[in-house]
């Protein structure tokens, strides 16, 4: 119970009710560690002080400190007795909102309890959805939680519909580094300046809690990272996925992801390539573990390897991808349901890995037929294709790419901003080079050697 949790780092509900000059109606000596204006589904209620009447069964607050009401009924009082909640009554006149105030003054400013050791002692002990309620009410900031990749991770108070992505300052917002994301407060300049010590030592808290997950599941990934290995060279029994929480007949994709190219090969290229390589390893263990989801992950040279149960697919891969650092490419394979395909999902990712493009996230089932076929070539076949049916200077391949795109002379004009009788005149060039664009075989030969150099390139 919160009590024993948390001892005299909180004021009990009777004695705050009684110094706020409040008629109580059930006694209790349960702690009041936060204030909650409002149902919050997801948040959990131990040791919070309601400003609500609860709808529906009253079984999920049994663990809140009591109620601030101004007509609690029999049913409510009732029940806060049989469980050792408190109820006391407020005037009808008084707005919900100066209560609120009277509530946090009393709880982070005057209560004897609530110094600043105890108001840090209270935020290392909570899980994160009150930390971020108590610190927002020790503040009076709005505050909010932000991953990497963007997604809220938890708010408290009235946040804005966008958040920075970086540390730093705005007119109305200060964002801090907070392990995995950023802790961001939303308030006028005076009252961040004053919070700004707090807010610091939250935000290292939040770093220090983030680290030690991150260590907790690297354990547990580099068990993980042996299986699949294993799986990946046949060397695994599938059935040891039950182990991981991999659940029988439920899909699957297996992801190949690469860091932005790092050119050169000398040693300190290599050491940057390590590095992009881990780091991909975090964010991804970050957000696989965000999804909620069984998975697996490896490195196998300079590529990770992910593996993961899976809802939506393409919106799943994509966000993961979002989740990576910039210039990060992705291919994953089609769904599976067996273990022993393994094998096969890591042949089809490291297809569509080889024609992603920078920055995108591309699946087997989504390759075109012309991709299939130029990826069982070597990139020395490739480049022959390309030489060998693409002889042309920058300025007409640019050309070439722009007219195979469009199919129309007045709108590959527009997007290479010439007029169409420059445009026909180029055409008329490459023709002398390439043969009649209107002969089938020559128009199989351009697009052929054009997606080539596109998996090359990329």
């Amino acid at each position: 119970m919160a009590g024993s949790l948390f001892g005299s780092s909180s004021i009990a509900f009777q004695a705050l009710a009684e110094a706020l000059g409040l008629e109580v109606l059930a006694p209790s000596d349960r702690p009041v560690l936060y204030l909650l204006e409002e149902p919050k589904p997801l948040l959990p209620l131990e040791g919070a002080l309601l400003l609500f009447r609860p709808e529906g069964n009253l079984w999920r607050y049994r663990t809140a400190s009591g109620f601030l009401l101004s007509h609690p009924d029999p049913e409510l009082l009732d029940y806060a007795r049989k469980e050792g909640l408190g109820v006391a009554a407020h005037p009808p006149w008084v707005k919900r909102e100066d209560l609120a105030k009277a509530v946090a003054l009393r709880l982070f400013h005057l209560g004897a309890g609530m110094s600043l050791a105890s108001l840090l002692d209270l935020l290392i002990k909570l899980p994160d959805r009150p930390f971020l309620e108590v610190l927002h009410q020790a503040t009076g900031l709005a505050l909010a939680r932000v991953a990497p990749w963007g997604e809220v991770l938890g708010f408290a108070g009235p946040v804005p519909a966008q958040h920075p992505r970086e540390p730093g300052e705005g007119r109305e917002w200060t964002a801090l580094e907070a392990g995995e994301g950023f802790l961001v407060a939303y308030g006028e300049e005076g009252e961040r300046r004053r919070a700004r010590g707090l807010l610091e030592v939250a935000a290292r808290l939040l770093k220090v809690r983030a680290l030690e997950r991150s260590l907790e599941r690297m354990r547990e990934e580099s068990l993980g990272g042996a299986l699949l290995e294993g799986l990946i060279l046949g060397e695994a029994e599938p059935d040891r996925l039950f182990a991981f929480g991999f659940t029988e007949g439920v899909e699957w994709v297996l992801a190949l992801v690469e860091p932005k190219a790092v050119p050169g090969r000398h040693r300190l290229a290599e050491e940057r390539r390590r590095e992009a390589t881990l780091e991909l390893r975090r964010r991804a263990g970050t957000f696989l573990d965000r999804l909620g989801v069984p998975y697996l992950l490896t490195i196998r040279g300079n590529r990770l390897v992910a593996m993961w149960q899976v809802h939506n697919p393409r919106k799943e891969a994509q966000s993961l991808l979002s989740a990576l650092p910039p210039g990060s490419r992705l291919g994953y394979s089609a769904v599976h349901a067996a273990g022993e395909e393994v094998q096969t999902a890591y042949r089809e990712a490291l297809i569509a890995l080889k024609a992603a493009r920078p920055g995108e996230a591309l699946s087997f089932s989504g390759l075109d037929p012309v991709a299939f076929v130029l990826l069982q070539q070597s990139p020395e076949d490739l480049k022959a294709l390309v030489d060998r049916y693409l002889p042309l200077p920058p300025k007409l391949l640019r050309t070439l790419e722009v007219y195979m795109a469009t199919g129309s002379v007045e709108e590959a004009a527009y997007t290479l901003h010439i007029h169409p009788n420059t445009l026909r005149y180029r055409l008329k060039r490459l023709e002398e080079v390439l043969g009649p664009l209107s002969r089938p075989e020559v128009l199989a030969q351009v697009h052929l050697a054009l997606r080539a150099r596109d998996l090359l390139m990329g």
